[in-house]
């Protein structure tokens, strides 16, 4: 009997060896890979655009600080302060045009508050040749100051 168990062992080893040992069927129900990719497509970047000529590089936020703080010793009534902070600003190119104006017409007010009509009128002149529509608010023109040197000014650089 023990023979017979032992043979009848080996046979269903042998028969479990031999069934793995079979190849898997050829067709076997599992859904196919996906497709590769496609290749990348070759895009052409679009031409690039050329920027417009660049004015001169003018940095208005540093210019417009030391505008205001000029401004601001004036409001304080420290007409030297303002007139020796503008002065150099007129001439050295680093305001834009409306910055321009203003700091001809506070340096011109600072002038006259300070007595110094001539240079006054001068600034004033300035303004005019930079803008020939130069004005002054309503209020401003009637000072009894610098409205007489703005109306000499007008006449000398425009004839009206």
């Amino acid at each position: 009997m023990k023979t017979l168990m032992r043979s009848l062992h080996l046979a269903t080893v042998a028969a479990l060896l031999s069934a793995c040992a079979t190849p898997p069927p050829a067709t076997v129900n599992h859904p196919a890979p996906p497709p590769p990719p496609p290749p990348p497509v070759a895009t052409v970047p679009p031409a690039p655009v050329a920027p417009p000529p660049a004015a001169p590089a003018v940095d208005t936020g540093a210019s417009e600080r030391a505008l205001v703080a000029a401004i601001g010793a004036y409001d304080r009534g420290e007409f030297a302060a303002a007139i020796r902070q503008l002065n150099p600003m007129i001439s050295d190119g680093s305001l834009d045009p409306a910055q321009l104006l203003r700091a001809l017409k506070v340096l011109a007010f600072s002038q006259c508050s300070s007595g110094a009509t001539t240079a006054c009128r001068q600034s004033f002149e300035k303004a005019f040749r930079a803008d020939p529509n130069f004005e002054l608010l309503p209020a401003e023109r009637g000072h009894p100051v610098w409205g007489p040197q703005f109306d000499r000014a007008r006449r000398t650089v425009l004839g009206r």
